[in-house]
């Protein structure tokens, strides 16, 4: 089936534009229901409506599709990829939205048995979750669970792999803090069962984007227009501390 990722509704003047986002990102960009929701999803909201000559409308599909429909120029854009060397095919990415922070959670049996001073080298022999398609864990990680010094398990959501680490199938799961403190309220993890998890690495500060793809057949003439005036906007929002206002008002929700 072919994906129409976007068309041209002047209701009012305004140009609509499709943005496709993941569907189970929790608390960054999901489906709540039938609604997309989420901290991204709110943010490029309200930096659309500022745009008066635009209309915003956002589709939410799974991480792998929605890079696949980017790649395979099906789809103008998509939020919030990181920018990654392999991604060479991403031709523009708006100015960085969030800073995330990349952590590893362990059992505390797992944590208190093993020196872990160095990621992911003194991880050898682990058994980690991953969320399916996401490379947060860095290629040296990858380069060690190819080479069968790390296993890993995959699950679609973050709740599916926090229910792995839960239930001891896995010692270790790499994710974004937020997402995953987001994934513990979604699954009601009571205070004493999380005192059983822990950080025991940083792997890095990452930047969510909105990602363009190729155009080969100029599908989206207007594209490089609207992703410049959706930057200004987004650097005043930045800038004026509207993006923190909005992260803090969504966890007060």
């Amino acid at each position: 089936m072919t994906v129409l990722s976007v068309s041209i509704v002047h209701a009012q003047d305004k140009l609509q534009i499709t943005l496709y986002s993941e569907d189970n990102n929790i608390p960054y960009a999901f489906l709540d229901g039938a609604r997309p929701a989420g901290i991204y999803t709110r943010i490029l909201s309200e930096a659309v409506a500022r745009l008066p000559q635009y209309e915003l409308e956002i589709v939410n599909v799974p991480f792998r599709r929605g890079m696949d429909l980017l790649e395979n120029g099906e789809i103008m854009a998509f939020f919030p990829p990181y920018q990654r060397q392999e991604r060479d095919w991403i031709e523009r990415y708006s100015i960085p939205i969030l800073s995330e922070t990349v952590v590893a959670l362990c059992s505390n049996d797992y944590a208190r048995s093993h020196e872990l001073g160095i990621f992911p080298d003194d991880f050898k022999g682990a058994s980690f979750a991953n969320n399916a398609g996401y490379r947060l864990a860095g290629d040296d990680f990858f380069a060690m669970v190819d080479a069968g010094d790390i296993t890993l398990e995959e699950a679609n959501t973050t709740a599916s792999n926090l229910r792995f680490l839960m239930a001891g199938r896995v010692d270790c799961y790499v994710n974004e803090r937020m997402a995953i403190l987001a994934g513990m309220r979604e699954l009601d993890v009571d205070r004493d069962l999380a005192r059983l998890f822990n950080e025991t690495a940083i792997i890095g500060q990452e930047f969510g984007f909105v990602a363009y793809g190729p155009d080969p057949q100029n599908r989206w003439p207007y594209r490089d227009a609207f992703a410049d005036a959706l930057d200004t906007v987004l650097a005043e929002m930045r800038d004026s501390g509207e993006i923190d206002r909005l992260v803090v008002d969504y966890f007060a929700y």
